[in-house]
């Protein structure tokens, strides 16, 4: 199947767009994006949608500016407005002690939501595809997090604007293909090739092997992904509603009753402890957490500088260390 078919397809399945949607399209100048770009303007041949391109500049490399003026100049050329925005990523990282990783997705996500106020626009679209959630998948895998469900097709990043990306089922290898055939303008990032971060080493070294092994192991992941968020989606509006019955939520205490949470099911107490847990949310301390209940042990047990857990007669607490 084509690309095209792909992405118009998911989006009507899923019902991502409707007529008068203002839509931001995050784009980097990268293959992916210029895709995304050029797939959207063909879609608003047939629906009345308002797009506005957002290229960010992260002041990280040099090659920046030019990205950005051949993501301008390809936006101009097919008539829809672009807004170039310059992040200091730097800066950021170093006041949240964060990586320059999660540092520019937050300014990221905050400059979109910005944009999207000032131009009323009620959707943001991404060009995170196939490969992208394959990567995090198994990014997943590795840290412990306990999960398979992937990148999520839709998310609300605030009360008006939620992010779509309707490129997620298409595979990086399809794009390339969509891109050479159309000759579409697009940029080289050579920070992908370095292998300093964890998915860079995932995608140019663990990848390949998996595909040798399989060339469907993008594709399978991808289904295995949106099973999973289908059953994640149940599971956790049923957690949620049982979670209310036992847990009391204070501002520096959180309140579980053992008795009433014992009679769930073991993947609903798992849940509500991942829901409840205010840091550390990672599937070995969950774990510790729930050993330490099911064997009663009333030892004390630092969740993080910030929060203990313990054990009181038939009630657990996570308490905010008193600073």
């Amino acid at each position: 199947m084509k690309v095209w078919d792909i992405f118009y397809r998911n989006i009507v399945r899923n019902n991502f767009i409707k007529s008068k949607d203002r839509i931001v399209l995050a784009v980097s100048g990268g293959i992916d994006s210029m895709c995304m770009l050029h797939l959207f303007w063909r879609l608003a041949k047939k629906i009345n949608i308002y797009l506005v391109v957002v290229n960010f500049n992260h002041n990280l490399r040099k090659e920046s500016v030019k990205e950005a003026k051949i993501v301008k100049d390809f936006a101009d050329k097919l008539g829809i407005d672009c807004v170039l925005e310059t992040l200091n990523v730097k800066e950021y990282s170093k006041d949240k002690s964060a990586s320059t990783e999660t540092a520019g997705r937050n300014l990221r996500y905050l400059a979109l939501d910005d944009i999207a106020k000032k131009r009323k626009c009620n959707k943001v679209a991404t060009a995170h595809n196939a490969n992208d959630n394959a990567e995090t998948v198994f990014m997943w895998l590795l840290r412990g997090s306990g999960s398979f469900s992937g990148i999520p097709q839709t998310r609300e990043i605030s009360n008006n604007l939620t992010i779509i990306r309707p490129l997620l089922p298409v595979k990086r290898k399809l794009i390339e293909e969509y891109v050479k055939e159309h000759k579409l303008p697009f940029c080289i990032d050579k920070s992908n090739f370095s292998d300093v971060y964890t998915r860079n080493k995932i995608r140019l070294s663990l990848m390949p092997v998996c595909e040798k092994i399989n060339p469907m192991t993008v594709e399978h992941i991808f289904a295995l992904s949106c099973i999973q968020a289908r059953e994640d989606a149940y599971l956790e509006e049923i957690s949620n509603k049982l979670l209310k019955k036992c847990v009391n939520i204070q501002k520096n205490q959180i309140l579980l009753d053992l008795t009433m949470f014992l009679r769930y099911n073991e993947a609903i107490r798992f849940r509500i402890l991942k829901n409840i847990l205010p840091q550390k949310k990672y599937n070995s301390h969950i774990n510790l957490i729930m050993h330490k209940i099911l064997s009663s042990d009333i030892s004390e047990y630092a969740l993080s500088a910030d929060w203990i857990f313990k054990i009181r007669l038939n009630k657990a607490y996570l308490t905010r260390n008193a600073k």
